[in-house]
């Protein structure tokens, strides 16, 4: 690959000038009307050089009237000493710099004489990709690799008449996510280090906790990247078949054929041409191939170095715990006083702190009840479990009141009355009188949603204080049964 043939390219396409706006004095300036344009154009192919001044002046007015632009004004430049003076005027000479710069193209009106404003693809790109890095960095969602499975799936279903040109589109949108995919690679890699570091001179543990776990943190970007190549972005669940599918096409060798005769129509077999568009296929098809045999490794890798800095913070986090006695102090005083009564509800409801037990319906366990050396080491509770009844008997009047699965069941069955879905608060609105039973038969009805799968358990986030109890505001909704006839 010619790298300075690829510069050249580049400036050829690109206005020499372009990056110069930021770096100027005024560059924050410059970049947020810049943002001002890239949201005026979202709808818009072309507007008017008045209307999109105006835009910028409105948005931007206090920024524009502060700004000094006697850097910006370059020696060639015939500015009126007039235009600056005024707010328009100012305006005015912003956005002829974003004209002149490159950033925007200007042409004669086909209705009037006023001049219009088009944006330039690399004006488009360039401002996704400036736009995108002031974006919290969760709020970022890749899909790369299910994109790519889908569409080269796509083509493979098509029909021979189809088939070759849909293959064409596909190989290189395929090509295009893998760039990406390896690009979101790079970036978790990058931000695992990044978001280490920012609190690697932290000394208090209420700073390192706020770093790593506010909205926006290092934590919140983990998840946002490396959770869904793990699940529903799997590599596992997509990359084989992927693979599969490229190895297909590669030996296909009519099929290469139609593609290359359809993206350079008139070719001909056998020329340094034909072996030149036939290489450029290949290249696409290793460059999926080789991100998808590598993606396994590289998540090795970046799960190593989460694990690595998760150790690290642990260790310092352990270590200014030990040293901040001023959070050790005040954790052993919340401890002494959690056995007051009032002391407990206050801690309760600020931080919706409640008594609570493992419950699961294999295994349901509490770690206060300890049985006597003649009873068995480890008690196992299902459903219909006849075995061990007295037992079974004991340990739910010592935990769960005495209530199993069935009455859980049972219980959201009722408060359904029929309907095929409720919320936590509907149930605690028609029983004024919610109580420990209520809590317990509602916590159990939520963890047999997930494991029976009779209703999905849809969790909120949410809480709501009732008669002293901090309950989860929850969405029940019954699954209907695949034998249900529709009518």
């Amino acid at each position: 690959m010619d790298y300075k043939v690829l510069a050249q390219n580049f400036f050829t396409n690109v206005p020499p000038g372009l990056f110069s706006l930021l770096s100027s004095p005024n560059k924050e300036l410059y970049l947020s009307a810049l943002f001002v344009v890239k949201e005026a154009f979202e709808d818009e192919l072309v507007i008017g050089r008045k209307e999109l001044r105006e835009q910028i002046l409105i948005s931007l007015e206090n920024s524009i009237a502060a700004a000094n632009f006697e850097e910006d004004i370059d020696e060639e430049d015939v500015v009126d000493e007039q235009l600056l003076a005024s707010l328009p005027g100012r305006a005015t000479f912003l956005l002829s710099k974003l004209i002149k710069k490159g950033w925007l193209s200007e042409e004669d009106s086909r209705q009037g004489f006023e001049r219009e404003i088009v944006m330039p693809d690399y004006t488009s790109d360039l401002l996704e990709v400036l736009y995108r890095q002031t974006q919290r960095k969760d709020d970022i969602e890749e899909n790369d690799v299910f994109s790519t499975y889908a569409v080269l799936k796509l083509a493979d279903e098509e029909e021979d008449a189809k088939r070759a040109r849909i293959f064409s589109k596909a190989l290189k949108s395929a090509c295009s996510n893998s760039e990406n995919l390896n690009k979101t690679f790079r970036n978790l890699y990058y931000y695992i280090g990044t978001y280490y570091k920012e609190h690697a001179n932290d000394e208090t543990v209420r700073d390192m906790l706020e770093a790593r776990f506010r909205e926006g943190g290092e934590q919140s970007v983990i998840d946002a990247y490396y959770y869904p190549l793990k699940t529903n972005d799997s590599i596992a669940l997509y990359g084989s078949s992927i693979l599969k599918l490229m190895q297909k096409v590669e030996r296909d060798t009519d099929l290469l054929k139609k593609i290359i005769e359809i993206e350079n129509p008139g070719i001909i077999e056998g020329n340094a041409e034909y072996e030149e568009a036939l290489m450029e296929i290949h290249l696409r098809i290793d460059k999926i191939c080789d991100t998808f045999r590598n993606a396994s490794h590289k998540i090795d890798q970046i799960t190593g170095r989460n694990a690595d800095y998760n150790r690290r913070f642990t260790t310092a986090v352990i270590h200014n715990l030990r040293s901040d006695h001023s959070i050790v102090s005040k954790i052993v005083k919340i401890m002494k006083k959690m056995e007051q009564e009032d002391f407990a509800d206050t801690v309760q409801k600020k931080i919706a702190a409640t008594t609570s037990v493992f419950v699961d319906e294999r295994s349901l366990r509490a770690k206060t009840y300890k049985p006597e050396k003649e009873e068995l080491n480890k008690i196992l509770i299902r459903p219909h479990h006849e075995k061990n009844g007295e037992i079974a008997k004991l340990f739910l009047e010592k935990t769960l009141n005495g209530f199993t699965m069935i009455d859980a069941r049972k219980y959201v069955a009722d408060k359904m009355h029929g309907r095929s879905k409720i919320e936590t608060g509907e149930i605690i609105k028609e029983n004024p009188d919610f109580g420990e039973d209520d809590y317990t038969l509602l916590i159990m009805s939520s963890l047999y949603g997930f494991s029976n799968g009779e209703y999905k358990v849809i969790r909120s986030g949410e809480y709501i204080e009732i008669n002293g109890y901090v309950v989860p505001n929850l969405l029940f909704e019954k699954i209907e049964s695949n034998n249900t006839t529709k009518e």
